[in-house]
């Protein structure tokens, strides 16, 4: 067999897997998910698949923004080591971090510098509040 008959096999081929992969399932699989972007993204036929929390407001509860920028303010001056789990670092003396674009009510995002002793403390906080973000600073 020459090299022209080994390529005219190989494209044939290629070309019989490709066909096969735009049938019906996968056009399914995509039509399943909907067109919100808050509904599940879990196919029906997936078991192990578990839609994330998207954070949303399920208890009815009403936000309190003015005790997020109260909580905010308080976390001026703190340690690194005194942060909450739940607060991401901006950035880290001349270290900025790498963050999600998303927006979630009430998260805080701390900016840290070192003071005199080299401790890292919280310099600047942007909260993510109904209106939009907030940023308190030192």
């Amino acid at each position: 067999m020459t090299c022209k008959a080994h390529l005219t096999a190989a494209v044939a081929a290629l070309a019989l897997v490709v066909a096969g992969c735009g049938g019906d399932a996968a056009q399914t699989a995509a039509s399943d998910v909907g067109t919100d972007p808050a509904a599940g993204m879990c196919a029906p036929d997936m078991p192990d698949c578990v839609d994330a929390d998207l954070g949303g407001n399920d208890t009815g509860d009403v936000f309190d923004a003015e005790a997020e920028r109260e909580v905010a303010e308080a976390m001026l001056g703190l340690a690194e080591d005194e942060l909450a789990p739940d607060v991401r670092i901006g950035r880290r003396g001349d270290e900025q971090m790498a963050l999600t674009e998303d927006y979630r009510l009430g998260r805080k995002t701390v900016d840290l510098e070192a003071d005199a002793d080299g401790t890292f403390r919280v310099v600047g906080v942007v909260v993510e509040l109904p209106d939009g973000p907030e940023t308190f600073t030192r």
